[in-house]
């Protein structure tokens, strides 16, 4: 009898959650996610075509302090894939469908990119259940011109071209990487990234040509958020620029800013210097707050 070839897992998976990850359902999706430490809930949001990996350099010094989860968004990492496009409302709701599945009532929110994105949209619907916010990176506060619109549309194309094995998909998504995630300490998720760029390609063009919609400006959300908010940034981001985003940044507030090194990705690029920043901006923002867990996970 001829062996069974072994199944090769999806290169995806590498990027998110462990293979012993927690599981629930959100809205039909299986979501993959970590779960560890006690105290007040905080939750890590990765970028598109990323997975909750991102976060393994600050991972334990953060849940040696608080409960720290890290979901993996649909069709990334370990997680279930979504019939839906991947757009800023979609992540929304699912942000809240998640917190809601976990019985989370309050949480700080770490969002990088998209997901720096969805943490501001649900502290605006929610403001009730968002202590506080770390936005790295976030997409939404630079105002939509030509060539932003031009860009999304060539970033959009550059997932077309993933998705029918275009030669040079590779090599150019390799190359733009290098910019994204430019330290050593990113080197090893930025390989893994770009190992499994075409099997998210299709998330990445949905996303992208999502950036450029009216839905995706959040030029102006700052108004209505009120809890703080640390901005961390890595200020050599080719597209997400610190300095074009300045405007929407002052209409939050209760904000302050810390800048690093990198392209798109504090915790990844800079994780000493990121949990130097954010650990006092956390104990100040959950100062006297006292954390809900359910029993059932507290036993866990």
């Amino acid at each position: 009898m001829t062996p069974a070839t072994p199944r090769t897992e999806p290169k995806r998976f590498a990027l998110g959650a462990s293979p012993d990850c927690r599981r629930v359902a959100v809205d039909g999706i299986s979501i993959a996610y970590g779960d560890r430490g006690d105290g007040f809930p905080i939750i890590g949001l990765h970028a598109i075509t990323h997975g909750s990996r991102d976060f393994e350099h600050v991972a334990g010094t953060l849940a040696a302090r608080w409960r720290f989860i890290t979901p993996d968004w649909p069709g990334q990492g370990r997680s279930g894939v979504d019939q839906h496009p991947a757009r800023l409302a979609r992540y929304t709701a699912l942000l809240a469908g998640f917190m809601d599945a976990l019985k989370i009532d309050r949480a700080i929110l770490i969002g990088n990119s998209i997901g720096g994105s969805a943490a501001m949209a649900y502290a605006a619907e929610s403001p009730g259940r968002v202590a506080g916010l770390v936005l790295a990176d976030p997409g939404g506060l630079i105002p939509m011109n030509a060539l932003g619109y031009r860009i999304c549309g060539m970033m959009a194309a550059l997932g077309r071209a993933g998705q029918r094995d275009a030669f040079y998909f590779k090599p150019v998504f390799a190359t733009m990487y290098r910019q994204f995630l430019r330290t050593p300490a990113a080197r090893e998720q930025r390989d893994r990234i770009v190992e499994a760029a075409a099997e998210c390609a299709s998330i990445w063009e949905q996303a992208w040509l999502g950036f450029r919609t009216p839905e995706a400006d959040q030029t102006g959300i700052g108004a209505q958020i009120n809890c703080p908010v640390l901005f961390t940034w890595a200020s050599r981001d080719p597209i997400v620029s610190f300095a074009r985003s300045k405007d929407a940044i002052a209409r939050f507030p209760n904000h302050s800013v810390a800048l690093f090194g990198g392209g798109h990705c504090p915790f990844l690029e800079e994780p000493e210097k990121f949990f130097a920043a954010v650990e006092p901006f956390i104990e100040k923002a959950t100062n006297g707050i006292k954390s809900k867990r359910p029993l059932a996970a507290a036993a866990r």
